[in-house]
């Protein structure tokens, strides 16, 4: 990955690769092994919502991640749950350091936090999670009842980091400085953290938290890949590999976490990943293909693509 190389995850620390993989797509093992060996090293892992998908995943996750593993210094685990409740804490952390036999978790992600979440006690119960208070050493004896771990490792901290995914801006906003990594909706046509976060961060990577795009390729079901209604044959239509670049192109973004289903997946995203941020003209042509994308076609004729084609002619 010349293109994009390995970068801070904000104030975390760790050197992540741009390219992030959600197993959640159902991605094989021995496709996140060679996605490993082309220099991926940000995997992302559920033990409940979509458990499905995830547990194809888990078998390479367990080889790269667990006690023992000679490359467990080179990959940054980074784990969520969707079940936002500290009363649940200890079951959900049996799961994922039983299923992936691990000794700690890189980041750990409280999922989908809203409102309705008591956020406060989320962030607090994740920072008891870091040292080796009371929670740590009851829940590694929980742990211990399944499998075999050294002693010690009751003495340490369950996760080293704290992170959160959101889909309201302005609650995201309000928490992420207390938050180590934040995980946000980014894409050509979803541009609002461009005016709701970014502005609020400090550009520099040591002071800021890290930040992970996610559906960066879709809204929804919905394929930005996919053109809107009526668009010419003859114009370029974005690829989702495309869709990366875009959002890695924003310096505010660490990495992007990139649902791919595959080794060809992983090859494609990789190959636009090698171009490097777009150019100025390319950044321009693909915002204006966003906003007609947001649009599906409704008055092409007077669409910004259209305007952006008769100014260029």
């Amino acid at each position: 990955m010349t293109g994009f190389n390995l970068r801070l995850l904000g104030r975390t620390g760790l050197m992540v690769s741009p390219l992030g993989i959600g197993a959640g797509s159902g991605i094989k093992s021995q496709d996140i092994q060679y996605a490993f060996s082309q220099g991926v090293n940000y995997f992302f892992y559920s033990s409940d919502l979509h458990q499905f998908s995830y547990r194809h995943s888990a078998g390479a996750l367990r080889e790269l991640c667990a006690s023992g593993s000679s490359v467990r210094d080179k990959v940054v685990l980074s784990t969520v749950t969707y079940i936002n409740n500290p009363d649940k804490i200890m079951s959900v952390l049996v799961d994922q350091f039983s299923e992936l036999g691990v000794d700690y978790i890189d980041v750990f992600h409280w999922g989908w936090v809203t409102e309705r979440d008591d956020i406060a006690d989320l962030i607090e119960l994740g920072r008891a999670m870091q040292d080796a208070g009371p929670l740590t050493q009851f829940i590694r004896e929980q742990i211990l009842v399944m499998q075999a771990v050294n002693q010690d490792l009751v003495k340490r901290g369950l996760v080293r980091f704290v992170g959160a995914s959101f889909h309201s801006r302005s609650l995201a906003r309000e928490w992420m400085n207390q938050l180590d990594v934040v995980m946000l909706r980014y894409n050509l046509g979803h541009l609002g953290v461009e005016r709701g976060i970014f502005p609020f961060l400090s550009g520099n990577k040591s002071l800021d938290p890290g930040l992970v795009a996610f559906n960066v390729a879709h809204e929804g079901k919905r394929l930005i890949s996919n053109p809107p209604l009526n668009y010419p044959a003859d114009l370029y239509v974005p690829t989702i590999p495309d869709c990366y670049r875009f959002t890695l192109s924003n310096p505010y973004v660490d990495v992007v976490l990139a649902g791919l289903r595959n080794r060809r997946e992983v090859d494609e995203a990789l190959a636009a990943l090698e171009k490097g941020p777009l150019s100025q003209e390319e950044g321009q042509y693909f915002r204006e293909y966003g906003a007609e994308w947001t649009l599906d076609g409704r008055d092409f004729t007077s669409s910004p693509v259209m305007k952006l084609l008769q100014v260029s002619a």
